[in-house]
């Protein structure tokens, strides 16, 4: 077991350092992205620690998962239309749920330590802290450590600063690595500071924020309040305490906005170019995203197409303004039907119930917020895997402090 732990704790532990491993992956114009690599070396690990590993348990949750990665790869393959593209893309696509689950079934199959938990916090700390930094320089130079861009890079310097969409240094991860890992590892990171009771956690939560709201991607922003709600839940907060809360939350947006105009930020300009740029509602991808989910789902509301686009799908997408049926959940039943969708959204309610529980018995709710920030994604997001790093360490904080609690249990049996 000890060569298990030794060769998992390394590979979870660099992940860490993804920021920088994805930059110099990109650099020596290796194929794919970082999270591309991880992948099949979870694959390739996980099906080692699978099989010689005979005291391994398999979470209940988990069945789901596995029922969808069984699935998934059937339907895509017989799917009209189907298209051969890119070998090793092809691979990755078909073996990705696979992936997630090996990488699951390791971490809930491992004890933590300590020193494992305590280093990888202070990486998370300095993370955050170089982080805001560099979301500092992207205001004045939009294309310094611009990664894998929205844009094409002749557009990155024709927007706006209230347009321009900022990475941090999550960008050479994938375009959305700053909302699917760098918020729910702050959650992790803050949900820790709060258990503990560290006054310090108002520092990061404020430096994240900052980061979040620069960022001028409003899932991430909202991303961001919601793990804030977890100081409420944590410290007990009652009805007449929420007013309090409030307080301190309007003044610590104040002093977010603040600092938001030290750096030359136009607040009326952000909100107008930015946060409400469509001016309505009804004039959103989003929200005509619900149209377009109207006319497609009917027609194979069983299992769906089998792709994520038909001819049909991308040609009514762009009549509206976007690329796809721009809600994930909606995206997901029209590309895999029911099946696939009781499947995918099945998984992902059972293992928010499980980190749910562990919320409950221990109070640490760090994990339980990072989950809810990706259900929260999905719906702007159409990207349906969990293999993030931000989001797999919440499950290892997630077993870690489960181990805490089942320890304290026994403890208390034997005296």
């Amino acid at each position: 077991m000890l060569v298990y732990k030794k060769i998992t704790y390394f590979l979870l532990f660099t992940m860490l350092f993804f920021p920088i491993l994805s930059y110099l992956y990109l650099k020596a114009g290796l194929p794919k992205t970082v999270l591309h690599l991880y992948s099949f070396i979870f694959l390739i690990y996980g099906l080692f620690f699978f099989i010689t590993n005979k005291n391994s348990e398999t979470p209940k949750f988990l069945y789901f998962l596995i029922g969808y990665m069984i699935y998934i790869p059937i339907r895509v393959h017989l799917a009209e239309g189907f298209r051969d593209i890119n070998f090793l893309t092809q691979i990755y696509y078909d073996t990705k749920n696979i992936s997630i689950f090996f990488i699951i079934l390791i971490i809930y199959n491992t004890n933590f330590s300590d020193r494992f938990i305590k280093k990888s916090l202070f990486i998370i700390k300095i993370t955050v802290i170089v982080a805001v930094i560099v979301s500092i320089i992207q205001i004045f130079n939009q294309g310094f450590y611009n990664g894998l861009s929205y844009y094409k890079i002749e557009d990155v310097f024709s927007l706006s600063k209230y347009q321009f969409r900022r990475s941090s240094i999550f960008g050479f991860i994938d375009p959305n690595a700053l909302g699917l890992s760098f918020i729910p590892l702050l959650s992790v990171l803050i949900g820790y500071m709060l258990y503990n009771k560290e006054k310090r956690y108002i520092f990061f939560l404020l430096i994240g924020g900052l980061i979040a709201f620069i960022s001028n991607t409003r899932y991430v922003m909202i991303g961001f309040v919601i793990i804030t709600i977890q100081i409420m839940i944590i410290n007990k907060v009652k009805i007449s305490g929420i007013f309090k809360y409030i307080l301190i939350i309007s003044l610590g947006v104040i002093i977010l906005f603040q600092t938001l105009s030290y750096f030359g930020y136009n607040m009326q300009e952000w909100i107008n170019e930015r946060l409400f740029a469509e001016g309505d509602i009804s004039e959103t991808t989003r929200y005509k995203a619900i149209g377009n989910f109207i006319i497609f789902f009917p027609k194979t509301p069983v299992f769906g197409t089998g792709v994520h686009l038909t001819r049909e799908i991308r040609e009514a997408s762009h009549a509206v303004g976007s690329s796809q049926i721009h809600v994930g959940y909606l995206s997901h039943m029209v590309s895999y039907g029911i099946v696939g969708s009781f499947l995918l959204f099945g998984f992902w309610i059972s293992l928010a119930k499980k980190i749910y529980k562990t919320a409950k018995q221990t109070n640490y709710w760090g994990s339980f917020f990072a989950f809810l920030t990706y259900f929260w994604a999905q719906a702007t997001l159409v990207n349906y895997s969990i293999f993030f790093y931000g989001l797999i360490f919440a499950l290892i904080f997630d077993k870690y402090f489960q181990d805490k609690y089942q320890n304290s249990l026994n403890v208390l049996k034997h005296q």
